[in-house]
């Protein structure tokens, strides 16, 4: 490779010398070591682009593979999809048949709820009715049984009254029999008595009266008259007496009989009111059944009301399940849009990465041609000078073309990077200005220098050529 000359100096004195000096710029341009070097180098840069094609065969092949791999994961990717939309829709139809299910167990409890709330007035209706009713007759009972319980002790009191004045009753005709029974025996004893008093008295004062009589007659007669006056009066108190024990006994008859009748009248009332008691208490055991009867339905009512509230907490715990259901469903809706969003990512990515896949491949090409025709050009010895200068300007025009196609898909360096290093690139802003320095440089350099920049053109687009495979 022929020595490159650096430096400001050195390119004005190449200058001056090519301006010149052309004739020999044509010999140098012509020497055998350079054919043999540029030969070299375009047969190293074929081996290189052999060396590109098979690395470009091997990205093909991976290129292959990852469409295949994208293609089982657009599968999988469809797989799951369709597995979360069957597991969607199995979820929607469970949420269907359990939102059917609760809309059903709504309406059978609120059917219940108002067959028992209906049920439920309807008893404290005729509960509250029954407990006036039982409590006016409770009040009645009361009030008759406040009496029954006077007329109870009034006839207590009047059957003790009646069994002491009955014992009494007993205990006088008792006293009346015995005392019958000893005035009649004491008068029979009296009589006896009297009787013989009489008859001894008879018999004394017959004897008396004999002696009297036979002494003296008026004195006797007067005396017996007297002794008869006397027993007179006493028979006569007896009879009194017995006509008072006799009357006091017809008392307690007449008041034994009246006894007897009050009995007769007061015993169909206590058999009434006792009759009135039996079923007073009937009524009260009827009424104390009512009132445990009633009180297991409110028990039943208290039990329907839990179960109710059962129901509730069930309903809510299925309201719960339900949102729950629908926040999962949300989560994988959104899981399922972010894949999808993801895999059109993937897809623009890929479509992209296709794009610029095939904008490389047709820079690589581009610039495998311009290298061919590059080192295959070879000056003729007939061409002229403006000849060669304007078809290596072409060929410069199509090196910068690649490199400008490469500097713009970003897998290349910028055109002022192969500007001379006596020009700054921040003097070099426009595209006129480098079209412009270019055109200078390309129509101003010697041959010697162009072959130098065409030397290091060809090894920055290969370099170029590297970057972009």
């Amino acid at each position: 490779m022929p020595p490159k000359k650096n430096g400001k100096g050195n390119g004005d004195k190449s200058l001056k010398k090519e301006s010149t000096n052309p004739q020999q710029k044509t010999d140098e341009e012509l020497t055998e070591s350079d054919k043999n070097f540029y030969r070299a180098q375009i047969r190293d840069l074929e081996e290189r682009l052999e060396r590109y094609q098979h690395k470009c065969d091997e990205l093909e092949v991976q290129e292959k593979d990852l469409y295949s791999k994208i293609n089982n994961l657009e599968k999988e990717k469809k797989d799951i999809v369709l597995y979360l939309k069957r597991t969607l829709a199995q979820k929607e139809d469970e949420l269907t048949d359990l939102a059917e299910t609760l809309s059903r167990h709504q309406q059978a409890q609120e059917v219940e709820r108002e067959s028992f709330e209906l049920q439920l007035s309807l008893l404290r209706h005729e509960l509250q009715e029954n407990k006036e009713k039982l409590t006016s007759e409770n009040m009645a009972l009361a009030g008759k049984l406040a009496s029954l319980e006077e007329f109870s002790m009034q006839r207590e009191k009047l059957m003790a009254e009646r069994r002491s004045l009955e014992e009494q009753l007993q205990k006088q005709k008792e006293e009346h029999q015995a005392q019958i029974y000893n005035l009649e025996k004491k008068a029979v004893l009296d009589n006896d008595r009297l009787k013989k008093e009489m008859l001894q008295h008879v018999a004394a004062v017959a004897a008396e009266f004999r002696w009297v009589s036979d002494q003296k007659m008026p004195e006797t007669t007067k005396r017996a008259m007297q002794e008869n006056l006397s027993v007179t009066a006493q028979l006569q108190q007896l009879s009194d007496k017995t006509k008072e024990l006799l009357k006091e006994n017809d008392d307690l008859r007449a008041r034994e009989k009246q006894l007897k009748i009050e009995n007769a009248i007061t015993e169909p009332l206590i058999h009434e009111i006792t009759k009135k008691n039996v079923a007073n208490q009937k009524v009260v055991h009827q009424l104390t059944e009512k009132c445990k009867q009633m009180q297991s339905e409110v028990e039943k009512c208290a039990k329907l009301q839990v179960e109710h509230q059962e129901l509730l907490d069930s309903h809510s715990a299925v309201c719960t399940e339900l949102d729950a259901l629908r926040k999962k469903h949300a989560t994988v809706i959104e899981v399922l849009n972010q894949t999808k969003a993801e895999a059109k990512r993937q897809r623009k990515e890929l479509e992209e990465e296709r794009t610029l896949r095939k904008q490389l491949k047709t820079v690589l090409e581009e610039a495998a041609v311009a290298l061919k025709e590059a080192l295959r050009e070879v000056p003729k010895e007939e061409d002229s000078e403006l000849k060669i200068t304007v078809r290596r300007n072409q060929m410069m025009q199509k090196l910068l073309a690649v490199l400008d196609s490469a500097a713009a898909l970003g897998n290349g360096p910028a055109l002022t990077e192969f500007l001379p290093e006596v020009t700054c690139s921040h003097d070099l802003k426009k595209p006129s200005d480098i079209k412009r320095y270019q055109f200078i440089h390309f129509n101003s350099v010697t041959w010697i220098k162009m072959d130098m920049q065409h030397t290091v053109a060809l090894r920055h687009t290969y370099h170029i050529i590297i970057l972009a495979v």
